[in-house]
């Protein structure tokens, strides 16, 4: 009984978790895009955070809307990468 009852608990909790995280999309503006390229390598340096379900990025708009889960991914995280690529960014407001 006492291992249902803490196997229940510990379901309920990895529940808890999971609902509290959430799907988040932002948009970054990236610099250093110079050719058609650039946005091939931010996109998949992007698409390497953890956390990062989709990224599209704009040559044209020099813009990147990346979709992540926020509990394993940050903006700071994000723009991070980009930097450490050669592609400084910063969200746009």
């Amino acid at each position: 009984m006492t291992r249902l009852f803490i196997s229940l608990v510990l379901g309920l909790l990895i529940s808890a978790h999971a609902a509290c995280a959430s799907e988040r999309r932002v948009t970054l503006s990236v610099s250093n895009m110079f050719c058609e390229a650039c946005p091939y390598i931010v996109k998949k340096t992007l698409e390497s955070v953890p956390g990062v379900a989709k990224a599209t990025v704009s040559f044209k708009d020099r813009t990147a809307v990346v979709v992540f889960d926020d509990s394993k991914a940050s903006v700071k995280e994000l723009t991070a990468a980009t930097a450490k690529a050669g592609f400084p960014s910063e969200l746009k407001s």
